[in-house]
């Protein structure tokens, strides 16, 4: 079977790293962080592509305006949702 890779993983995890410190979190620690990535990829729809054939596509529709705002509106979501309840 030839290897496949949720695309989103990697817009989320630049948009995240971009947007972390002006993010309106309670905590910037590590944990909070993961948790904030992980929720953020459960509120979005994943984008499966095989490696790299189709990557460039999917990654250039991802750095759309719109797309981008949609990425950043589940990272604030997320961020509202472990600022309220920490696991630390």
């Amino acid at each position: 079977m030839q290897r496949v890779h949720n695309v989103m993983e990697d817009a989320v995890t630049d948009l995240l790293q971009q947007q972390w410190s002006n993010l309106p979190a309670s905590c910037h620690c590590d944990g909070c962080k993961a948790d904030v990535y992980a929720l953020t990829l459960n509120r979005l729809k994943p984008h499966y592509v095989r490696m790299p054939v189709g990557s460039m596509y999917v990654k250039a529709h991802l750095m759309t305006v719109q797309s981008r705002a949609t990425i950043l509106t589940a990272l604030t979501e997320s961020v509202k949702r472990v600022s309220a309840d920490p696991h630390h």
